[in-house]
């Protein structure tokens, strides 16, 4: 029955470390104050003064990360989560200087950005993209496919423990204030994320990362009604319930509906921009 959803073999050595939690802990901690809706030139400007007291870049332990991912992640979160919104100029020159660094390593961010389908062309630098609605319903039926997946390999290979961990996560969740946005949008991605490594499928896991959007993440859950969160929720819960009794078919189709729910609440939110 489970050859639906997986093929027999070894899985990774190490169980994955929950999405985002392998991420360097300047990234993590950039992500989540640009999603809870602080400045973006602001968290810049304290990157560059943070720089200025060092004799090397941002460092993830004794490894010094490159100006360029600097500038990619932090120009690729804001985009996604709308701090900094369509339309906005981005030039080279200014970006630099924000952050401290050369154009060279901005000039290879933005050409990745650019790859991304985040960033288009103007007479004079960059603007963000805007992307239509088509193109968000394809990111989203894309994340059906991904996501729906990955749940149901979830239901088959989660551990006892992860199991565990995914269902404290849900409860945790339903404990929370309405109000509270950033603890909202900081809790659905912890839960997303035991999922996702409870898949064992670290290949899938990198896809569902690379077609995550994040658009407006801090304004769309400020649209959200009471209504759309409880959906979410009871969706949530019944994903939990379904990896709990080892069903894939019912995780995967919870899953999907989930994605499918969520796009249409954003619909809602995107016409309005």
């Amino acid at each position: 029955m489970n050859g639906a959803w997986i093929i027999d073999g070894p899985l990774p050595r190490d169980r994955m470390a929950p999405a985002g939690q392998t991420s360097p802990s300047w990234l993590r901690e950039l992500e989540e104050r640009v999603i809870a809706g602080d400045d973006f030139w602001q968290i810049a400007g304290e990157l560059r003064h943070d720089k200025a007291q060092q004799a090397d870049p941002v460092k993830t332990g004794a490894q010094a990360v490159p100006f360029v991912e600097i500038v990619y992640e932090m120009l690729r979160i804001a985009i996604r989560t709308g701090a900094l919104a369509t339309g906005t100029p981005l030039i080279e020159a200014e970006i630099g200087d924000a952050l401290a660094v050369s154009r060279t390593p901005v000039r290879e961010a933005m050409q990745r950005l650019s790859a991304d389908g985040l960033l288009s062309r103007r007479k004079r630098g960059w603007e963000v993209r805007k992307l239509d609605l088509v193109q968000i319903r394809e990111s989203y039926e894309v994340r059906m496919a991904l996501e729906g997946f990955a749940t149901a390999q979830a239901a088959i290979r989660a551990s006892e423990e992860e199991v565990a961990s995914i269902a404290a996560a849900t409860e945790a969740r339903s404990e929370l204030d309405f109000d509270n946005i950033s603890d909202r949008l900081t809790s659905n991605r912890e839960l997303h994320g035991l999922i996702f490594a409870a898949s064992g499928n670290e290949r899938l896991v990198s896809s569902i990362r690379k077609n995550m959007q994040y658009y407006f993440a801090h304004r769309f859950a400020q649209f959200v009604s009471r209504e759309e969160a409880a959906l979410f929720q009871q969706q949530h819960e019944l994903i939990t319930d379904a990896i709990a009794a080892r069903n894939p078919a019912e995780a995967e189709l919870v899953a999907r509906q989930h994605v499918k729910s969520t796009y249409l609440a954003f619909e809602k939110f995107y016409k309005l921009l």
